[in-house]
């Protein structure tokens, strides 16, 4: 009887390891899965951003810069009212390295940058108004 117990006692270590491993890649596969949902969203060469965490709610996406985003030429419908909780530069122009975004028209309170060819941000949680490509890096 000494023996079962044993092997039932070092089965049941085994399994919490197993467990506690797996935990890890979880939260690493939930990273992926947001950035996955915003590639297959954001088309090739645009910057977008989305009302929700995980490339998730509404979406604006841009080919050029734009001063603002509340007037022509194109019009981010829910930016004056809701902040932006995801963002992502599919730019692939190798005329510059990243994309600079801003809290404020015409490219003033800068906020932050993403690199070209998918870099991605997730809960932002930030108002932002303008954004433009540039040539130095983040």
């Amino acid at each position: 009887m000494g023996a079962v117990r044993k092997l039932v006692a070092v089965l049941g270590l085994m399994s919490l390891l197993v467990i506690g491993a797996a935990a890890p890649a979880q939260a690493a596969s939930s990273a992926e899965r947001a950035y996955a949902a915003a590639v297959g969203e954001c088309p090739v060469g645009d910057f977008c951003v989305w009302s929700g965490s995980d490339a998730t709610g509404s979406i604006c996406n841009w080919a050029n810069a734009d001063a603002d985003w509340y007037s022509a030429p194109v019009v981010c419908s829910w930016a004056d009212n809701q902040v932006v909780r995801s963002a992502m530069n599919r730019g692939q122009s190798t005329s510059y390295r990243s994309v600079f975004f801003y809290s404020g028209a015409n490219y003033t309170g800068t906020y932050g940058c993403l690199a070209q060819n998918g870099g991605f941000m997730n809960d932002i949680r930030e108002t932002l108004r303008s954004h433009r490509w540039r040539t130095n890096a983040c």
